[in-house]
């Protein structure tokens, strides 16, 4: 991935709503380069403790990941003028018949996640009486949003990339 950390000329041939689209996406990409090296310092810096080193760390994942996403929206944006599709762009959805195996096998990665789910609320509410003591309760509602996340790609996958409508 080639990082958006400055800002790139527009491409050329976009509406204006895409035109607006792309600057909103490529500044935001550009700004938050800035944060991400702000947390990054603080989540090394010695005064910073351990307990703050580890969450930060969590937190600059994350925004690393949103900003490779944003990136790749807004090189997916300026690509589709070209026609071309980018490996550092964000794919379009596939034409065609659905895949009865991609359908089946989100079924059942769905299934799993929801299982998980439960799990995942049982085991915080046993943690309460670490909560304040410990990051293991955060951590594992942490896991229920990231779960509750894979439910929601998991859904999109199967109603709108395993089956295409008719």
């Amino acid at each position: 991935m080639t990082p958006m950390t400055s800002p790139k000329p527009v491409p050329q041939g976009l509406s204006v709503l895409e035109d607006e689209l792309y600057r909103h996406l490529a500044g935001h990409v550009s700004s938050e380069a800035d944060l991400i090296a702000s947390y990054r310092e603080l989540a090394e810096a010695p005064a910073t403790p351990e307990a703050a080193r580890y969450l930060l760390r969590l937190v600059v994942e994350d925004e690393e990941r949103h900003h490779r996403v944003m990136h790749e929206i807004a090189t997916a944006l300026g690509e589709g003028i070209a026609w071309r599709n980018d490996a550092d762009t964000v794919p379009d959805l596939p034409h065609g018949k659905p895949d009865p195996a991609l359908e089946e096998v989100t079924k059942r990665f769905l299934a799993a996640e929801r299982a998980d789910r439960k799990e995942l609320r049982a085991l915080r509410k046993e943690l309460q009486p670490y909560r304040d003591t410990t990051l293991w309760s955060l951590l594992i509602e942490l896991m229920e949003h990231d779960t509750a996340k894979h439910i929601l790609l998991l859904t999109f996958v199967r109603d709108h990339v395993a089956r295409r409508p008719k």
